[in-house]
């Protein structure tokens, strides 16, 4: 759980909404890298003050290209 919030807090961060998967609430993935350079593909929904993380997992080949693509 520290590794995925620390995928959200660094920079440089994809953030996409996720509509498919936001039947009863708002749901967000985020591309991101944690303090030891590990990519993770998190998602997560916000919760008034909180933000609660459903899944995060390593990122895979199409992924890691897109969050490079996206963070030059």
């Amino acid at each position: 759980m520290r590794e995925a919030e620390e995928a959200l807090r660094n920079l440089p961060i994809t953030l996409v909404e996720d509509p498919i998967h936001s039947k009863y609430e708002s749901r967000y993935r985020a591309l991101g890298r944690t303090n030891m350079n590990r990519l993770l593909y998190v998602v997560f929904t916000i919760r008034g003050e909180k933000i609660r993380v459903i899944s995060a997992r390593d990122m895979d080949r199409e992924e890691t290209r897109e969050y490079y693509e996206e963070s030059t």
